[in-house]
């Protein structure tokens, strides 16, 4: 009956599992159901008698979520059972007031707002850990930004780059997505529309009570006080759109998906014949059964792990929304609510996972460089080419177009014979064209990496303050 996360290495244990608990949604809704009685008693539509009642009916541990759960099938949705249970425990202290709670409203009203409560409640913890993340890593990035290394294209050995650069490109990745994410959660919207979505209880109440006033500027004033209470957005109706759940649902994977990105680098880092990158140690973590001298990296493998997990959530949500009918999906909607509520218990548990991550990622740069040096001057072959090309055709006597050739083909055979190649070129051009010192500078991959130093400084001033 309960799910402690045995086969879910990715959230097990973290705070962002509690945030997304079924204890945590079911307390979501009971919050909805409480500052609904709350906005009734402000706007003046319920006396303010039933306050005590209906806050007294407020806390889940007092509800016992295994008879919900098993109720929940008759109804489709647990709000039904719970509802009837939170009814009793307020008509037990006061039985007028039980006619106040879940007034004119749907169960649709009360689950789509609270899946947007829970979003904000986890949404607001993982984007405090992704930012600490970015701030981390636009120190690490700082740090680096002329720590040279090999870049890599299609798994192959491409030009030199700064590490700080490769760093600079996790942090707009995050950064971006952390931007995202938290315009999306300064916007998610309260749902509140009555059976399908026209507020017809309502409509006719105020027609009622109040007829010399249009129903529905009372109608939204209301729906109003409960954003307030909740501090949701008070949006139109959304009954039949689903745009707002898919809009929540990209945001996080795109955090996700970030995180990612930067998992994949360090795993392809952290191998043993790259050694470039090690991962914080704990007591107990990355230990192998069978293999003792293995450290496995598993803030990474989680991370990733995390990621393909999460696709295939966003996937099983988007295949809901597309299943959208009329005025309340007959299946679709229901295939919305775990879809969403395990990609944001993912979203958060990476961003916690992310923040260990980075705070404690080691740099080893002699590996680095190591590692670039595989090639020798062969992999600094296409710079020298381009400079000292048009020199001796310029310079040397030499027709267009065979300068290239000529420095080309004298490269590769001193490098095939283990000649020192800024000697070789000097002595094979004419006199005083170039010196070894200045071939030896063009041939030194540190001054290769482009503007990858000023990238770093560039991407830092746009994400550093927005993360602190």
């Amino acid at each position: 009956m309960y799910d402690f996360g045995l086969l879910s290495p990715v959230w097990a244990g973290t705070r962002a599992a509690e945030l997304t608990s079924d204890t945590a949604f079911a307390q979501a809704m009971l919050d909805v159901e409480v500052a609904w009685c709350t906005a009734q008693v402000k706007f003046g539509t319920a006396p303010e008698s039933i306050t005590a009642a209906v806050a007294a009916a407020g806390d889940i541990d007092d509800y016992d979520l295994v008879a919900i759960a098993n109720q929940t099938p008759n109804g489709a949705n647990a709000l039904i059972p719970l509802l009837a249970a939170m009814r009793d425990k307020v008509a037990a202290t006061n039985a007028d007031a039980a006619a106040y709670v879940h007034r004119g409203a749907t169960s649709q009203d009360i689950i789509d707002t609270a899946l947007m409560l829970l979003t904000a409640r986890v949404g607001e913890h993982a984007l405090g850990h992704l930012k600490t993340s970015v701030r981390q890593l636009t120190d690490l990035a700082a740090a680096h930004a002329n720590t040279v290394m090999i870049g890599r294209s299609l798994d192959q050995h491409a030009q030199p780059i700064s590490f700080g650069y490769r760093v600079s490109q996790w942090i707009e990745a995050l950064g971006s997505a952390g931007q995202h994410f938290e315009t999306t959660l300064g916007n998610l919207p309260l749902q509140w529309g009555g059976a399908v979505g026209t507020s017809t209880w309502w409509v006719d109440y105020f027609r009622a009570e109040q007829p010399e006033n249009d129903p529905m500027s009372l109608v939204n004033r209301q729906r109003e006080l409960l954003a307030e209470e909740l501090g949701l957005f008070p949006a139109s109706v959304w009954h039949a759109n689903r745009i707002p759940v898919t809009t929540v649902a990209q945001a996080a994977f795109q955090m996700v998906a970030a995180a990612a990105k930067l998992a994949n680098d360090v795993l392809t880092a952290v191998q043993a014949e790259h050694a470039e990158l090690a991962e914080p140690t704990a007591p107990g973590r990355g230990g192998s059964s069978a293999m003792p001298h293995k450290n496995n990296p598993v803030l990474s493998i989680r991370l990733k792990s995390a990621a393909q997990v999460a696709a295939g959530d966003l996937n099983t949500l988007h295949t809901g929304v597309i299943a959208n009918t009329a005025e309340r999906a007959d299946g679709g909607w229901h295939t919305e609510w775990a879809a969403l509520r395990d990609l944001l218990r993912t979203t958060g548990a990476v961003t916690e996972i992310l923040a260990e991550l980075t705070g404690g990622l080691e740099v080893f740069p002699e590996a680095m460089r190591r590692n670039l040096d595989i090639h020798g001057n062969y992999l600094m072959l296409g710079r020298i080419t381009q400079w000292l090309g048009p020199v001796i055709e310029a310079h040397g006597g030499m027709s267009e177009g065979t300068g290239k050739q000529f420095v080309q083909t004298t490269c590769q055979q001193a490098i095939a014979n283990g000649d020192d190649l800024a000697e070789t070129l000097v002595a094979n051009l004419p006199e005083g064209l170039v010196s070894v010192d200045a071939v030896n500078k063009v041939l030194d991959p540190s001054g290769y990496m482009g503007g990858a130093a000023t990238i770093v400084a560039e991407v830092n001033s746009r994400y550093r303050k927005w993360s602190i």
